[in-house]
Order: structure tokens, then sequence, then C-alpha cells
């Protein structure tokens, strides 16, 4: 490892490095905006932030824990006096700006997990630097920089990547208690992890490699090296970390169920017993369910680290999770056993989400990083050992910082969604009723009603549409299930429907766009090429009277 400052070169490279990660977490935060449902779940963290603004802190709210919506608070307050310094918001207290100008409030809430992806790179730099030295240190912060899945989910007012904040910090401050355990060491150690579960209960995870570090670093002898008191220190200080930040979660029946009810949603096999996870319903939507015990990993790998990582870091994981263990550093080492762990738990749920690998990509990355730094000192000379090591790490970062960009770039434009809002404001009198067709389960596929104009959902047929009285109609259709409009059903209802507008995100054929299945994000994952703009397919028709007889 090396103890010296950086160079001049390595301050730049370093300086690049944050830069890359900034832009590309901060470039299109407003993605969507000011429609408030472009991601699922963000609409919801919003206004429960608002609760604690109004003196609520039992939240009676369980999806996450409550220190991610107290910290989501507490930023919001501090943010929107800063905003306001500088005239980018108008005078009032949380609450009234929450209700007046809600888009601009997500807009800020996101820019937590912004500001997080970026610290998360920079903190991995400094980790990999004290244990595992300065090209290792630099090569990983290149990788995390452009990572897409990270980026990606760095624009989400979600708590994804505040783990994944966690996730380093907490592994980072293990290697020094692998070396010499004490019960000061593990007592910090668990104060971070329990944090980190106050953004996301899978953050629990933690707690084993904790372990695994305390038993590294322990003197003791015997059945005591097994239980050495640093890791209780580290289990308990855990424990009073989240209580102290989530205590509505162990005092509020009602909500202690709803946490209860995440966990059964998550891992329904665990509890066959239990029929109503509160999750999709069997048969509503035609998302695939999970063939097998072994079909959750093969989507984590095949799909979320695939187009999360890239192909070839994708690839070189394997091999790179060997060399963690094998090379004895205890940053990898520890790594590696967090990085397994979680992704044996999670990949055992039939509940797939790419976003839930975002935690552990660090580690991967970190890991290929110091793999790749190993294999190049086998070049001849240092020359060609520096050659070596900048044309991998380019070639490792070339595919995830393409599909950063592109996603960025289609971001940046403005959503269907937003379009269509914009023309029924135009052009239709206050008053109007409108029939939304093409929701399925949920709305995030649906066009925001203006002020004025009521939207009522109905299914695609001449009985129905007339039941809701409209004389306009929003069709929304997609290769997401959330947005489907039925072809047949389309051209029986033709003669009725005149077409007034049309919003379509799509520039090449709909199968050469990759989107998540259960996921309601309506940009693509990769096949970036395919789509313009964000959202779905939407159309206004004009309704037309039914013909005489």
């Amino acid at each position: 490892m090396d103890d010296g400052w950086l160079s001049r070169h390595e301050r730049i490279a370093f300086t690049a490095i944050v830069l890359v990660a900034a832009v590309l977490r901060f470039w299109a935060l407003d993605l969507g905006l000011p429609h408030l449902m472009t991601r699922p779940d963000e609409e919801v963290i919003l206004f429960q932030a608002g609760a604690p603004a109004k003196g609520t802190f039992d939240l009676e709210y369980g999806i996450y824990p409550s220190a991610y919506i107290y910290l989501t608070w507490l930023w919001g307050e501090v943010g929107l006096r800063a905003l306001r310094l500088f005239g980018l918001l108008p005078s009032g207290d949380y609450t009234t700006l929450l209700l007046r100008h809600p888009a601009q409030m997500l807009l800020l809430d996101r820019a937590l997990s912004a500001v997080a992806g970026v610290l998360t790179v920079v903190l991995l730099v400094v980790f990999a630097r004290r244990n595992l030295g300065r090209c290792v240190a630099l090569a990983a912060g290149a990788l995390l920089a452009t990572d897409f899945i990270h980026a990606r989910d760095s624009h989400a007012a979600k708590p994804d990547v505040l783990m994944s904040l966690g996730v380093v910090a907490a592994i980072g401050l293990m290697a020094p208690l692998a070396r010499r355990a004490t019960w000061q060491r593990g007592a910090l150690i668990g104060a971070v992890i329990g944090l980190a579960m106050g953004m996301k209960y899978p953050a629990v995870l933690l707690l084993l490699p904790a372990w695994v570090a305390a038993v590294m670093g322990s003197s003791a002898r015997g059945w005591r090296r097994v239980l050495p008191g640093s890791a209780i220190a580290a289990g308990l200080a855990a424990a009073a970390s989240f209580l102290a930040t989530s205590p509505d979660l162990f005092f509020n029946p009602e909500t202690r169920n709803k946490v209860l009810s995440i966990v059964v949603l998550v891992f329904p096999q665990a509890f066959p017993h239990v029929t109503d996870t509160g999750g999709v319903p069997q048969g509503a939507v035609d998302i695939p369910t999970a063939p097998s015990f072994w079909a959750g990993y093969a989507y984590h790998v095949g799909f979320s680290l695939r187009y999360g990582m890239g192909l070839l870091p994708t690839l070189l994981a394997p091999a790179a999770l060997v060399w963690g263990l094998v090379s004895r550093q205890p940053i990898a080492v520890l790594s590696t056993v967090c990085a397994v762990s979680y992704f044996l738990v999670v990949g055992a749920s039939p509940a797939l989400l790419a976003r839930y690998m975002t935690p552990i990509v660090p580690l991967l990355l970190l890991l290929i990083a110091g793999m790749t730094v190993a294999a190049s000192r086998l070049g001849a000379t240092a020359r060609a050992r520096r050659v070596l090591l900048t044309v991998v790490t380019l070639a490792l970062a070339a595919e995830p910082l393409a599909s950063s960009v592109a996603h960025d770039v289609v971001a940046s434009r403005t959503d269907t969604r937003v379009q269509a809002s914009a023309w029924l404001m135009r052009n239709l009198p206050r008053g109007t009723r409108v029939a939304m067709v093409g929701t399925e389960f949920w709305g995030y596929g649906e066009p925001a009603a203006p002020p004025g104009i009521e939207i009522v959902r109905s299914r695609l047929d001449a009985a129905s549409l007339d039941a809701t009285g409209a004389r306009w109609v929003v069709a929304h259709d997609h290769p997401l299930f959330s947005s489907r409009v039925e072809p047949q059903a389309l051209a029986t209802m033709a003669a009725r429907l005149r077409l007034a507008a049309e919003f379509d995100p799509f520039t090449g054929a709909r199968e050469d766009a990759v989107f998540e299945p259960a996921d309601a994000y309506y940009i693509p994952t990769h096949g970036f090429g395919a789509v313009s703009r964000p959202g779905p397919h939407v159309r206004i028709y004009e309704l037309l009277p039914a013909p005489p007889g």
C-alpha cells in the first residue's frame, strides 16, 4: 500500500474521477419533472418526508426505514434555505413549499442521492488507497464513477445509493478491525452499520463481514475467538444506532407489522402460510414468476450486473471474488464476504429489481480493480505496467460509461407524460373530463391531470368509455406491463376515435430497447438508441358520438 501524498498527476486523476462522477449523477437530475411519478416510490417518499416537517415522527410507514425519511426531511430543510438565498425557491416553510412546489422539492430530494453517489466514489478511493495502494484506488474510483447502475440510481429519491455509501464506509472501517480488534473499533463499525440499516433494511447483512473482521483481528484463542468482544460491541452498537434513528419501527405495532410485511413480500417462500403478501396479485399482470430457486441469481447476473456494470466487469467478477480471498488483504477479504453473502441472500428472493445490486457494486468494482492491478504487475517494466493498467481500466469502463451517458441524454429530454399533460392544459378547458386507458395495476405510466381537468380510468371499449361521460381519451402504451393498449381493442374503437395528439418516445424497434419488467421505469436499461425520451407512447383522442342505430 502507499502511505505518501498523491503526486500532482494522481491528484489530477482523482479530481477528474470526482468530476466525472458528479456530472453523470447530476446531469438530467430533473428527469420527468414536473411529473412526480417518474420512478416508483419517489412521490411516496416525497410526501412522507412532509410528516416530520409538521412534527409527526411516528410515520406508520415501513417500506423504507424511518431514518431515511427523517434524513430526507432534514436535507430538504437545509436545502430549501440554501436555495432561497439564491432566489431559486420562493419563501415559505417546508410544508407550504411541498404543497405548492412539489417538483422542486422532489428535485432537492434527488440531489441527496446524487451527493451520496459522488461521496461513495470519494470514499471508495480513500479506503482503497489506504489499504490497496494508489493504483487500485484510482482504478476503482474510475470504474465506480462511470458505473451505469450506480449513476442511474443516484438520480432517484430512493435509498439504494445511500445504502451503498454505508456499505463502503462500513467495509473501509472494518479493515483496521481485521488487523487488530478492539471493542471501540467494533462499536464504531456497528454504529455505521446501524445508520446504513436506517437507509435500507438489508444493510443488516453487514454484520456478517463485521464478525469476520472481528475474528480476523482477535488475539483470543479457542472459543473466545469465535465470539470476540468487538463483534458483540458491533452488534449492540448497530442495534442502538438503528433504534435511535428509527424508533417508531419498534414502538408502533402497526409500523412493525408493515415492516414484517416487507419481509414476507421479499421472501414469500419463508412464509408459505401467508397468502396475502401485499405485492402484485398473482395473475394480475404478465410479469413472469421465478421458475426455480436459481432464477433470482441468474437474473441478477444476466440482467442486473450485466447491464448495470457492463459485460466485461460482470465476466471478471467471479475471478475478482476469488482474488479477494487469496489476496489476504483485509479490505479485499471483507469485500468478498459482504458481496457474496449479500448476493446469496438477495438473489434468493423472487422480488427481482436491478437496483437491489447497487449497494454491492462498489465492492465488486474494488475487487476487479485490485485484481487488475495485481495482474498488471506481471508486466516487464513500470511503463508497460502503467500502459496495461490504463488500457484494461478504459476497457472495463467503456460500456458502463456509454450507458450512463446515453441514459442521461434520454433522461434530459421532456418526458412524453409531461408533453401530454401540457397538451391537455393548453387545449382543453377547465372542467373537462378525460378517460384514461392503458393503466395496468398502477398508474406510473399515466400523464398527470392538469389543474381543472378530471381524469377517469376506463377500459378501451365503447360501453366503458361512454359510461365515463368523457369526450376525450388518453391512451398510454409501452413494453412495460403497467401501460398496455391492446391493438385489437384500439382497432375496434377506431371509428369513434379521432387522433388529436401523439407523443411517441420510440425511434427504433421497441424490442431493441431493454426495459426491466418489474420496474415501472420508462427509460431503458440497455438499447438506449431505440428511444428519444422517457415515457410511454401516449395518444390523445377525441371521442366521437356513437353512430345512430
